[in-house]
């Protein structure tokens, strides 16, 4: 099962680019599913007491991954489980969080992508500024890069999801192969 992790600031476009990237795989045959992000269904229900904690937050995140194991061959998402060390700022977890997080992340087939916003940032259903937004895919960047994460960079547009969505197809013509730049 290939993981294709949508990575990139708030407002980037990364759930509009996985819903997007999974209806044109689907379209195209591939036995496809989409796992939205957990913790943007708590921004809606105005919950925020559960972004305090990061290890609830990363086990849901982990089933929806984990139960399509087996059962589709490309998952889309727009909250890659690697996201909750990166957001934890519980010392309880400290680093055996990080490093539980990590092992799971490495053991999927992953295709890593930064979205690049294109867009004008649009601020409904999210908790930053547009500066905090900013801020936030520079830490990203370099905490992906401290993890030896390697991303592809697209453009969080129509053209730059086109581009993707040929790369994805490329990429599933060669099973197991590791994707980087």
């Amino acid at each position: 099962m290939l993981v294709v992790n949508l990575f990139g600031a708030p407002g980037a476009g990364k759930s509009t680019g996985a819903a997007y990237i999974f209806s044109q795989l689907k379209m195209a045959g591939i036995n496809a599913e989409l796992v939205t992000e957990f913790a943007k269904d708590k921004v809606w229900e105005e919950s925020k007491a559960v972004f305090q904690n990061q290890a609830y937050i990363f086990g849901k995140q982990y089933f929806r991954i984990s139960r399509l194991q087996d059962k589709v061959d490309v998952v889309v998402t727009d909250s890659p489980i690697i996201l909750s060390p990166f957001y934890a700022n519980d010392p309880v977890l400290g680093d055996e969080f990080d490093t539980l997080c990590t092992k799971v992340f490495n053991s999927y087939d992953s295709m890593n992508v930064f979205v690049n916003r294109v867009k004008p940032y649009n601020p409904v259903g999210r908790f930053q500024t547009e500066s905090e937004s900013d801020q936030l895919a520079a830490d990203l960047f370099t905490f992906l890069n401290k993890h030896g994460i390697v991303c592809r960079h697209y453009d969080g547009s129509l053209d730059g999801y086109k581009v993707l969505i040929a790369d994805i197809m490329e990429r599933l013509k060669c099973p197991g192969r590791s994707y980087g730049i």
